[in-house]
């Protein structure tokens, strides 16, 4: 069995929570085959990240920002840089995404192209193309997005892996770190009840059609056979 730690960053929108749960539930949901354990830490909610007793981590998405800085941010970096000369694979999902981006002395901003929030087709770079992270992904796949920061600029010796009209979608750094802005554990449900809620409170949706991902999922899959 792979032990996998799931670092959760912060609960889902309440509307969410009350009809399908939280990302960690989702993502144990999808990973259910895959022959792994889980230990489920809430970061944000003070419980501490201990780097040695895992055979992979995964960072959530949260409602914050990294450029908060608050206390329990800053100790998710510090534990991501004790495991850096490890062969732990690391995958950061949207705000983990800019967290390790941050962690290695990347930027992260408010997106001045505004909320990506619904389903996008993602482009992959010549090294995202042959990434064992995206086998079995089309370029031009659709994902599932929900978010207004963006990774602005990629820490020294990052690779870039995939890209859209919006910025930076994936990146690797270290050979263990893996960084996704698209939410693999999202369900159609859930990105269509994030389009629906943000949507009434103002927030421009790109494509209302919502289209449905047949591969974002996948990135899941593919980690944990990086293990």
């Amino acid at each position: 069995m792979k032990n996998i730690l799931i670092i959760d960053c912060g609960p889902s929108l309440s509307d969410i929570t009350k009809h399908y749960g939280v990302a960690p539930e989702w993502i144990m949901e999808s990973l259910k085959n895959k022959g792994c354990n889980f230990t489920w830490v809430k970061s944000y909610a003070g419980d501490k990240v201990q780097s040695n007793n895992a055979d992979a981590w995964i960072i959530t998405g949260s409602p914050c920002s990294v450029y908060d800085a608050a206390d329990w941010m800053v100790e998710i970096e510090e534990e991501m840089k004790n495991i850096q000369s490890s062969q732990i694979p690391v995958l950061g999902i949207c705000f983990g995404h800019q967290l390790i981006a941050r962690c290695f002395g990347g930027e992260v901003e408010l997106n001045p192209k505004g909320w990506e929030l619904g389903a996008y087709p993602i482009q992959f770079t010549a090294v995202g193309k042959r990434s064992k992270l995206f086998s079995d992904m089309e370029d031009n796949a659709i994902v599932y997005e929900s978010h207004q920061d963006i990774v602005t600029i990629l820490p020294e010796n990052a690779i870039e892996l995939a890209k859209n009209n919006k910025g930076n979608q994936a990146f690797k750094i270290h050979e263990n770190f893996y960084g996704v802005q698209f939410h693999p554990e999202f369900s159609w449900e859930v990105i269509k009840m994030y389009v629906s809620v943000r949507g009434a409170t103002g927030v421009i949706v790109d494509d209302p059609s919502v289209p449905e991902s047949t591969q974002g999922e996948v990135v899941l899959f593919n980690f944990i056979d990086l293990i």
